[in-house]
């Protein structure tokens, strides 16, 4: 399983911090993310951050 965090830029607030699992190689968990921008025009993008192998 691998931990993998990464943030999403466009949000008014600022970057928007996640992690998300990925166990398998094939099955992603997350929870999706709401932001909010700034207008309808806001470029919105996301960047890994880490990636972790998690267990054995």
């Amino acid at each position: 399983m691998y931990e993998i965090t990464y943030e999403i830029h466009g949000d008014e607030s600022g970057p928007v911090i996640e992690t998300t699992e990925l166990s398998d190689r094939t099955s992603l968990n997350y929870t999706p993310s709401v932001i909010s921008t700034a207008s309808a025009g806001t470029r919105v993008s996301v960047e890994i951050t880490g990636v972790t192998a998690q267990g054995g």
